[in-house]
């Protein structure tokens, strides 16, 4: 679940990447097809099942490492090809999505004051913060 976590808070956020969250949960449903939640999320609009999951992510424990490894990854294809003060605007509201624990700690924590930097026309601090927090499991 926790790539479609990932996609579910990418999606929500404008980002192109409802192919990946579809190619997920197919796989996930085609491993376990007995399970209740991945048949409904098949059922769903896009909308509908994005927000399905991100209550699904809040509700439940998951492995915030695994999670924060693939974020991360995913991000950084996007930080490379995108505007900062953009990029920032989104990891900001990106950041008040996740769950109030997985939010309060690092690297995700970054993502809340980043963008702070940018107020006084310090990009480059900005874009040390951000790197520093997409490199944090690798």
């Amino acid at each position: 679940m926790e790539e479609l976590f990932v996609y579910a808070l990418l999606y929500s956020e404008g980002f192109d990447v409802w192919s990946s969250y579809a190619d997920i949960l197919d796989k996930l449903f085609i491993e376990d097809t007995k399970n209740d939640t991945y048949l409904s999320l098949e059922g769903m609009t896009p909308k509908e099942a994005v927000l399905h999951t991100l209550s699904i992510m809040d509700e439940n424990e998951f492995d915030t490492e695994y999670f924060g490894r693939i974020l991360m990854q995913s991000l950084l294809r996007i930080y490379e090809h995108t505007d900062i003060e953009f990029f920032a605007r989104k990891m900001y509201s990106l950041w008040n999505k996740l769950p109030w624990d997985i939010g309060r700690k690092e690297p995700f924590l970054t993502f809340c004051y980043a963008d702070d930097c940018l107020s006084y026309h310090d990009e480059e601090q900005c874009r040390k913060l951000y790197e520093k927090a997409m490199g944090y499991y690798g």
